[in-house]
């Protein structure tokens, strides 16, 4: 072979050729060194599995493999991988080579389930994975709305009703201002939720330390576009929003939940529009979102809102003997 594999260095040329590769790989969506540093070095490896593999060319990075647990569906046994090779030099066996190593590791570490995911107009990367005994298991829609062609007067009475039950509108940055037991409210709601959201594997809650790092503290989170509802002192639905600082103008709405005894009464709905005209106050002209093709309540929400669905990503799972 005319390429070898070696492990990640943690340097910062390793960071931005890891970057790199994503970013020729999937230019839809692009990313930054400073996200990618940042979401390593706050990933806990004290509990859970991270590791990168990098291929070399004739002196050039063309291709990378990374394994690890999946912190809000964590089974010690249960590994998500994800495998990229530059164009240029795919069909040389590169991607071949970076699964069996990974795979080689993963036995080690006695993984019964492979997981990952393909855009389904990836046809090389579905070949690749069904040759290897994956399966599909999920579907997830990637859809975009076009913020300056929203208009907000049809929508208008939804948040005159949320206001007339008696519910109030808030933001984390409002909260984090004046209630002293913001995050810990946050933190219950945000678990509450997500146990609702669709999902193959069962949901694991995370840390409070874990959702302080990897949600309030990063730094693409937009703490005034993190929109709450609140029913008297308690928070009981919620809708946030992260920059994408390789794509100005674009927004990514991270997750939208209302606890189930409040759901039926336009909250989901109110907090997408919140979300919305902030976007289009600040400027934004894109918000990109993602959403399981089985929850349909947000999906009618969202196509109601004029969202657009993209192709969408396809979940794929191995069992390992």
């Amino acid at each position: 072979m005319n390429f070898f594999i070696r492990d990640f260095s943690r340097s910062s040329e390793d960071f931005a050729v890891v970057v790199r590769i994503d970013n020729l790989c999937h230019p839809e969506h692009l990313y930054t060194v400073e996200e990618f540093r940042y979401d390593y070095e706050h990933f806990d490896t004290s509990k859970y599995v991270l590791r990168y593999y990098l291929a070399e060319k004739d002196g050039e990075v063309v291709g990378y493999a990374c394994y690890h647990h999946m912190p809000h569906r964590f089974h010690p046994q249960r590994f998500w991988i994800w495998i990229a090779v530059v164009p240029t030099s795919r069909r040389q066996g590169i991607g071949s080579a970076l699964y069996k190593r990974i795979l080689s590791d993963l036995q080690k570490l006695s993984a019964k389930f492979l997981h990952t995911s393909a855009r389904e107009t990836w046809p090389e990367s579905i070949r690749f994975l069904e040759n290897r005994g994956f399966r599909e298991v999920f579907r997830t829609w990637e859809s975009h709305l076009r913020v300056q062609d929203f208009n907000p007067a049809p929508f208008q009475h939804y948040l005159d009703k949320v206001r007339q039950q008696g519910f109030l509108l808030s933001t984390l940055s409002q909260e984090k201002r004046t209630d002293p037991d913001w995050f810990a409210k946050l933190y219950e709601l945000h678990m509450t939720v997500l146990r609702d959201v669709p999902s193959y594997t069962p949901f694991t809650p995370g840390s409070p330390e874990e959702f302080r790092r990897r949600l309030v503290e990063h730094p693409d989170l937009l703490a005034d576009g993190y929109f709450l509802v609140k029913a008297g002192t308690e928070y009981v639905g919620e809708s946030f929003l992260f920059r994408i600082p390789a794509e100005p103008g674009h927004l990514i709405q991270g997750f939208t939940g209302v606890r189930r005894e409040y759901r039926g009464r336009g909250l989901a709905m109110a907090l997408k529009l919140q979300v919305i005209q902030y976007a289009k106050e600040h400027g934004y002209n894109l918000i990109k979102t993602w959403n399981a093709s089985t929850n349909a309540p947000i999906l009618d929400v969202n196509e109601k809102l004029g969202f657009r669905r993209q192709p969408a990503w396809i979940e794929y799972e191995k069992a390992l003997a």
